[in-house]
């Protein structure tokens, strides 16, 4: 096994790659493209190791959370929607995952709270450990 860094094409600050290099053409593994054609269909595409990609994205996952108000009916139907993932008093995880951590690879989840009569949404996607953090539970 190589200790070379896996290559992929990808666009800076998108959070998917286009696809991985086959280190043996140096071309994309599913269609055997060149970079210019790569470009043609993702502008901006550049050639990055798989980890440098993965670090960028985490570090676009990991922003400081905010609370964004939301209405009472965004707040139930999202409750309502499926079961939720975690509830813990009247905040809850939407029951599917958002997304996954780029690095550590933990399903995310959009959060919603209740809160003085207000109703609020993550403004970015939760992990159950920081949802359990944030909301006391064990």
């Amino acid at each position: 096994m190589s200790n070379k860094p896996e290559l992929c094409f990808a666009v800076p600050g998108a959070d998917s790659i286009v696809d991985v290099i086959d280190p043996e053409t140096g071309r994309s593994r599913c269609y055997g493209r060149t970079l210019d054609e790569v470009r043609a269909e993702s502008p901006g595409a550049e050639i990055m190791t798989f980890e440098a990609h993965c670090a960028a994205k985490a570090a676009r996952q990991d922003t400081p959370l905010e609370w964004i108000a939301t209405s009472e009916a965004r707040y139930y139907e999202m409750l309502e929607v499926l079961p939720p993932a975690a509830q813990l008093g009247y905040a809850f995880l939407v029951g599917e995952p958002y997304d996954h951590h780029a690095l550590t690879g933990r399903p995310r989840f959009s959060c919603f709270k209740r809160e003085a009569g207000r109703y609020f949404r993550s403004s970015r996607p939760m992990a159950f450990a920081e949802f359990r953090l944030m909301f006391g539970g064990r």
